[in-house]
């Protein structure tokens, strides 16, 4: 039996407690054990009392390393902290885990890259669908080419958030930067929708161990919420496909200014195939048309996919065979999202359109959810549709 691996949480609030949940449960104990936590506000954790019987806890990561060792570090802490976190646990010769988005720009995506090579070090990045074992399966039979050439990739989320979403926490949401500087680029399309934008381009991508780079990309970025990013994308691009003989479509509409709730729709379309995922709350069901009429229910799409992210580093980190995703295999959503900060306008919706309802203590558009949902049927960003509110689209490269 291998030895439980030392493992250090950074952050153990808002989505750290699902790592912390982990391993506290007992389900991981072969693979990890708790050495230490670090969080300044840890005790405001649910997670607080469990943790505090298993590991020192610690406001800073320099602390904890000044005393301890550990085999990974594990980082779910608010973006703008995720590049000098990342650095402090490589350089302390610790593989790493870092939640979604890694960082803003390409350029620390490097620094970070070069610093885990030159430490032998593994950067991982939380993306639980690239972890998916459906997922992964499916890759597989798109890369033999079973299902053809893949012709057009398509995802759909219609999201509403509050206002006390944008100012939790230490107020970092829907912020570009901080007060002193640092990077945050916080949108929906960066943080709480990015795992379907990362899902399509690492189907596209050509190895496993690769993800599509988008390229003749169209972009209209919009808000309704006062804050200084954007609450709704849409964007339509091309991307190199598994043989580079043709430019498979990515099409892309996420809203957090809507007042009705959809679950992502992800539309995978194939010569030979298509691919239905439909997330609800009680399922993520991915389904397979053939195009002979034969239907395959494929499972639950997300699946263990969160979990194996531990379990697959834990496996990786000993020299076993195990799928990652890599920092390596986030570079083009992290070129993505780092063209649109640098690149495009963040219109406001015209007032004559927008919401603020006290009752929901939320801001949204009115029937924004129907709007995007037409775009989405036909493939056309919002000025091609012609709605009143839509601004003309700016063209990005986003140069890896």
């Amino acid at each position: 039996m291998n030895k439980p691996l030392n493992a250090l949480l950074v952050g153990v609030g808002g989505y750290g407690t699902v790592y912390s949940d982990f391993l506290l449960s007992g389900e991981f104990d072969e693979d990890f054990r708790i050495a230490g936590v670090v969080d300044p506000y840890a005790k405001n954790s649910p997670c607080y009392d469990a943790l505090k019987t298993k590991a020192p806890i610690y406001d800073h990561m320099n602390d904890f390393f000044a005393k301890h060792k550990a085999d990974l570090t594990i980082i779910a802490t608010p973006i703008h902290l995720h590049y000098e976190q990342c650095i402090t646990a490589l350089e302390n010769d610790s593989h790493v885990l870092c939640e979604k988005p890694l960082v803003p720009t390409l350029d620390a995506l490097n620094r970070l890259e070069k610093t885990a090579q030159d430490k032998d070090k593994i950067l991982g990045v939380g993306f639980q669908w690239c972890h998916s074992d459906v997922m992964l399966a499916l890759k597989q039979r798109i890369l033999s080419g079973e299902f053809g050439r893949p012709l057009r990739f398509k995802s759909y989320v219609s999201w509403p958030r509050d206002w006390a979403y944008f100012n939790r926490g230490v107020q970092w949401a829907g912020k570009i930067k901080t007060e002193t500087g640092e990077l945050i680029h916080d949108s929906v399309a960066s943080n709480a929708t990015a795992h379907y934008i990362q899902n399509m381009l690492f189907l596209l991508g050509n190895t496993m161990e690769e993800c599509a780079p988008l390229n003749n990309t169209q972009v209209e970025c919009y808000r309704a919420n006062d804050i200084e990013s954007f609450d709704t994308i849409v964007f339509r691009g091309k991307t190199g496909d598994l043989t580079g003989n043709s430019m498979p479509e990515v099409y892309y509409t996420a809203s957090h200014a809507t007042y009705y709730t959809i679950h992502p729709v992800m539309d995978y379309a194939f010569e030979k195939a298509r691919i239905w995922v439909n997330v609800t709350d009680q399922d993520r069901v991915c389904t397979l048309h053939h195009a002979d009429g034969r239907v395959e229910n494929l499972g639950l799409a997300l699946n263990d996919g969160e979990k194996n992210r531990l379990r697959y580093m834990a496996k990786r980190i000993r020299g076993q065979q195990a799928h990652i995703c890599t920092a390596h295999m986030a570079r083009p959503i992290t070129a993505l999202i780092d063209s649109v900060f640098k690149q495009v306008p963040f219109h406001n919706f015209p007032e004559e359109f927008v919401v603020r309802d006290q009752q929901s203590q939320s801001t949204y558009v009115k029937n924004l959810h129907l709007d995007l949902w037409d775009c989405f049927n036909q493939n056309k960003l919002p000025s091609e549709m012609g709605l009143a509110w839509s601004q003309k689209a700016t063209s990005i490269n986003c140069t890896l």
